[in-house]
């Protein structure tokens, strides 16, 4: 019976925390939306100035993304060599 309510809450946790994230994105959503709604009008009312913008629009957005991919590789790389000194620091404790 116990292990039962166990699994109940844990699926209850797990459908919580889907919920509350999801939920506290509707802004970005209201604004991925809005944003969508205005580019379908310029589409419509300037096609060739449209397609020229959307070609800046998306080097604009290449170039922007490797610099950020780049500065997070460097990130994920002393992420790991922290966690690497951690990890030795921990054994060594427990070893003791």
């Amino acid at each position: 019976m116990e292990n039962k309510n166990q699994d109940q809450n844990f699926a209850l946790n797990i459908i919580d925390n889907y919920v509350k994230e999801i939920s506290s994105n509707w802004v970005s959503i209201f604004l991925n939306a809005f944003l969508m709604i205005i580019f379908g009008v310029i589409f419509l009312a300037w096609p060739q100035k449209a397609v020229i913008f959307m070609a800046y629009l998306i080097g604009l957005m290449a170039i922007l993304g490797g610099i950020l991919m780049l500065s997070l590789s460097f990130k994920v790389k002393s992420i790991e060599k922290k966690y690497q000194k951690i990890k030795e620091e921990l054994k060594s404790k427990i070893n003791d």
